[in-house]
């Protein structure tokens, strides 16, 4: 279980600069496309695509592993004490 805890600490810690990365990587294509520049556009383009492959896949396995340990935590659950009665 704390391996599956580490994998999803670092699947989440990776995607977010994904995320931004995936932005700024979409500006700058923009402002190629803007500029009329093949070359660039295909290259940040790609760069583009890549990152976000790259947060699809990171997302993907921390969702794996919430689920995992979700069907591995369900039987360990404790029961609510009853406070009513304690006074």
């Amino acid at each position: 279980m704390t391996f599956l805890i580490g994998i999803m600490s670092f699947a989440n810690f990776v995607f977010y600069p994904l995320v931004v990365g995936f932005i700024i990587a979409l500006v700058i294509e923009q402002i190629f496309r803007a500029q009329d520049k093949a070359p660039e556009v295909l290259k940040s383009m790609a760069i583009r695509k890549y990152l976000w492959r790259q947060a699809w896949i990171f997302n993907i396995i921390w969702f794996v592993g919430y689920i995992i340990l979700m069907f591995t935590l369900r039987g360990q659950q404790t029961p609510m004490p009853d406070m009513i009665w304690e006074g």
